[in-house]
């Protein structure tokens, strides 16, 4: 399958070693990570280095990830308008799929208002006043969003508080984004959602075919920091057949939900079970998920004599993969870690090197597998607050 990547920037000339890295840092590190699979199992990598000059043979189909607008020149497996809407919480919140309880807070404005500044100011105070107005405790959601990056859990005034200026910031920049191309598809609003007490949140992975019947993948548990930002999935292989069964019905519902709109293929959904047995959608990931590989793990794992695996991304270390190797150089020989996502880049004051980086690993038990993550986190640079 050929694979279409975005160059992350032209290459540096190197001033202290008079030449320019050669392939740049990004291509090795990206074909480093491919080069892991067996040959027939590699895609065939390219890089687009101006995306207007991405050209594509007549009968071929797209499958972009996330839409974008220029790939409307191409011919997309599906319609990027229906995709988009697919991702967004705001539609979410509008479809017939069970969630939580949830208000929709839609801008006013048009794209032509979003040029005038008085107005968008009168307009990012209403949605301010719209959310001091909503009773504690809550969940604010902006309508597109990925690892929990622009979900926000309000649980007492002094968070919300300490809400406000970014709020006022992502707001604004929201009403900004607007254009007279994408006014249409609802692009500025805040979601308020009630907070699911007492609930168990897991990441559902399954395959939609053609004719739109669900293949179960994998059922995951989620892990979200003290602020609510995703931090990882977990995986008990052992338990896979149990939880298929439970949420099968769910994931059935989701799929003809989707299948509707035109998606097929890989994707995902969260879904939180509250005290009382409720199973409730909290988001739609329509794309293929960061964890959504691990369930095709359970042979490697299970062969190796480990019933759970845990997937961390993203993080970020010093220096480059290399120095990462040494450092775990027995964890990944063994199998109890494997290097799903790698790419270099350097601190633009310093020159020095750091790496942003996605990981699996793998435990006998929980204990051993989560011994093993504190240690990757410890070796870690901190994440900004």
């Amino acid at each position: 399958m050929n694979c279409y990547l975005f160059e992350i920037e032209h290459p540096k000339y190197d001033v202290d070693n008079n030449c320019v890295e050669s392939p740049p840092s990004h291509h090795t590190d990206a074909f480093r990570v491919y080069d892991s699979l067996v040959p027939e199992q590699r895609p065939k990598i390219h890089f687009i280095p101006k995306h207007d000059e991405l050209k594509m043979e007549a009968d071929v189909k797209i499958n972009p990830y996330p839409p974008m607008d220029f790939l409307d020149a191409h011919t997309c497996i599906m319609d990027q308008e229906k995709h988009y809407g697919l991702l967004s919480k705001r539609d979410l919140a509008l479809s017939d799929l069970p969630s939580p309880k949830t208000k929709v807070f839609d801008g006013q404005l048009t794209a032509e208002d979003a040029k005038d500044d008085a107005k968008v100011e009168q307009e990012v105070e209403r949605f301010v006043q719209a959310v001091r107005a909503e009773p504690i405790p809550f969940v604010i959601k902006f309508p597109q969003s990925v690892t929990g990056q622009g979900v926000w859990f309000i649980s007492d005034e002094e968070k919300l508080e300490g809400r406000m200026a970014l709020l006022r910031k992502e707001v604004a920049s929201m009403i900004r984004a607007l254009t007279p191309e994408n006014e249409h598809l609802n692009v500025v609003s805040l979601l308020f959602q009630q907070l699911v007490v007492d609930g168990r949140t897991n990441n559902m992975s399954f395959f939609i075919t053609p004719t739109g019947r669900p293949v179960f993948v994998s059922c995951c548990e989620q892990i979200v920091d003290s602020v609510g930002i995703w931090k990882g999935s977990t995986i008990d292989y052992d338990r896979q057949a149990e939880l298929e069964e439970e949420f099968t019905p769910l994931m059935k519902k989701v799929a003809a939900h989707v299948y509707k709109q035109g998606f097929t293929g890989g994707m995902g959904f969260d879904c939180m079970t509250d005290k009382e047995g409720n199973q409730l959608v909290v988001d739609m990931n329509v794309r293929l998920t960061g964890d959504f590989f691990m369930g095709p793990l359970k042979s490697f794992y299970k062969s190796r004599g480990m019933r759970y695996s845990y997937f961390i991304s993203p993080l970020a270390f010093a220096g480059d993969r290399d120095t990462f190797e040494k450092k775990f150089d027995e964890e990944l020989k063994a199998g109890r870690m494997i290097i799903l996502g790698w790419c270099r880049g350097k601190v633009r004051e310093t020159g020095s090197t750091y790496s942003i980086c996605s990981f699996s690993i793998g435990g006998a038990n929980m204990e051993e597998m989560f011994e093993l993550g504190e240690r990757v986190y410890g070796a870690a640079l901190p994440r900004p607050e």
